[in-house]
């Protein structure tokens, strides 16, 4: 198991996920209070009543029409003959674990949140419980610094949000792991991870912010017939984006040239 302090690898890391997946936690769960139904997709799923890789499971079968939104949405602006360097999606560097590894990882951290969240434990093994979830939002964070660490230009804004994080973070953690995982642009990934998923935002921020990205996906559909899928878009991705749809952006010979000389977007 990694410990603070630790020099760790990608090996390091898939070891420390098999230690924690291993862990009886049905055993120290408190089945009568625990259990809450998470809805995924179309389907529904008790964390108290599954293991971390059924969960995990669950969720890629859930959301595996659109494997990434981002690369879909890159691939419909080609199809429908819209010419630019800019791409929603990006290729981060993985340090050794693929993009398909993250996400079922990301999954399976999320499972331990999830227990974190919903469940008790039984009173005789409240220490093991504890133990185990602390173990595994340590994990959690571990992951996430090995990613950013491969990836510091372009990640540094959401480290540097998320610097020594606490429980209430943990959701942002898995967030971050996950738009990895799905390539989602960092601009994106930091959007919805450290704005929309912050534990300091109210209810009413969150509706606002809600109805603004819902506002924006309708008028890419209604108007162009672009699918946003599940983005959440930074304002910077929103403003070209619309650029792109509308033909109102720079002149693609123009981007070309600076992506080139600049070497702009990866």
């Amino acid at each position: 198991m990694i410990k603070q302090g630790d020099r760790f690898t990608s090996l390091d890391l898939q070891q420390s996920m098999r230690e924690i997946c291993s862990y009886d936690m049905h055993k120290y769960i408190n089945q009568k209070q625990s259990d809450t139904i998470v809805a995924i997709g179309n389907c529904a799923i008790a964390p108290s009543k599954c293991t971390p890789d059924e969960y995990a499971k669950t969720c890629i079968r859930g959301y595996a029409d659109i494997p990434s939104s981002a690369k879909h949405l890159d691939q419909q602006l080609i199809d429908k003959g819209f010419k630019t360097t800019r791409k929603f999606s990006y290729r981060y560097r993985n340090g050794g674990l693929g993009s398909e590894q993250i996400v079922y990882d990301a999954y399976r951290l999320d499972w331990f949140f999830q227990i974190y969240q919903t469940a008790m434990p039984r009173e005789q093994y409240q220490d093991e419980y504890i133990k185990a979830l602390d173990d595994a939002f340590h994990i959690s964070c571990y992951y996430a610094q090995y990613l950013w660490a491969q990836n510091y230009r372009i990640t540094r804004d959401i480290a540097k949000a998320l610097n020594r994080p606490d429980a209430s973070q943990w959701a942002q953690i898995i967030s971050v792991l996950l738009g990895i995982g799905f390539q989602f642009h960092p601009h994106d990934v930091y959007e919805y991870a450290i704005k929309h998923t912050s534990p300091d935002i109210t209810q009413k921020q969150f509706n606002a912010r809600h109805a603004e990205q819902l506002a924006f996906k309708n008028e890419m559909r209604n108007n162009y017939g672009i699918n946003t899928g599940c983005l959440v878009l930074s304002p910077q991705s929103r403003e070209k984006l619309r650029k792109i749809v509308t033909r109102t952006d720079t002149p693609y010979c123009i981007q070309v040239i600076k992506n080139v000389v600049l070497g702009h977007n990866r």
